[in-house]
């Protein structure tokens, strides 16, 4: 198993939403860069939806069993309106 990475949306980049409302993506895979082009895999009828999106490691590596998956809604930051928690 490769690293575990977040593929999602960046913050103020509304504009990066798409119509299906896929807005991240949980995928194993071995750069930020390779898990953008495994959550567009995700997703080949939607032409690329994750392109210009942020990866973000989240782990060194996946459990076994892990499945690739996509995240309808946002993923990052909306709960807090521009706030972290804690601040």
């Amino acid at each position: 198993m490769a690293a575990l990475y977040l593929v999602h949306r960046p913050a103020g980049r509304d504009d990066l939403k798409n119509a299906a409302g896929l807005h991240g993506a949980l995928v194993d895979a071995a750069s930020g860069p390779t898990a953008i082009a495994a959550a567009n895999a995700l997703a080949p009828d939607l032409n690329g939806p994750f392109d210009s999106y942020t990866a973000v490691l989240v782990a060194a590596s996946a459990q076994a069993g892990f499945t690739n998956c996509l995240i309808e809604g946002d993923v990052v930051g909306s709960a807090y309106a521009g706030r972290r928690r804690g601040a």
